[in-house]
């Protein structure tokens, strides 16, 4: 792949800032559409963006065309590991996200 995106462990400001806009505008999108087709279109629009950052970054088709199975390797991995932080920490906080009106405490 020829430029990798950044990596959130980093703890780059602008990288928390930046996933923090996407989840406001998905959190207002919830209002008018439904939950499951925002985070379908988030899937697609981070599918599609970082597909043209690899290609932007390759030096022709060639080498983009080359690149192709690391490169799903490579997001497929960062996407299963982000996920999988986030399934924990759902868990961990579960009551702390997700607040329900008929929800008695322990």
């Amino acid at each position: 792949m020829s430029k990798k995106p950044a990596n959130p462990q980093d703890n780059d400001p602008e990288f928390w800032d930046l996933a923090e806009k996407f989840i406001d505008l998905a959190n207002s999108s919830v209002e008018t559409c439904d939950l499951g087709k925002v985070g379908a279109a988030m899937l697609y629009a981070a599918a599609r963006f970082n597909t043209f950052g690899v290609a932007a970054t390759s030096l022709d088709r060639k080498e983009f065309i080359a690149d192709a199975d690391d490169t799903m390797d490579y997001l497929s991995k960062q996407f299963r590991h982000m996920l999988g932080d986030n399934l924990r920490d759902f868990k961990d906080n579960y009551k702390v996200y997700i607040k329900h009106d008929d929800e008695q405490p322990e």
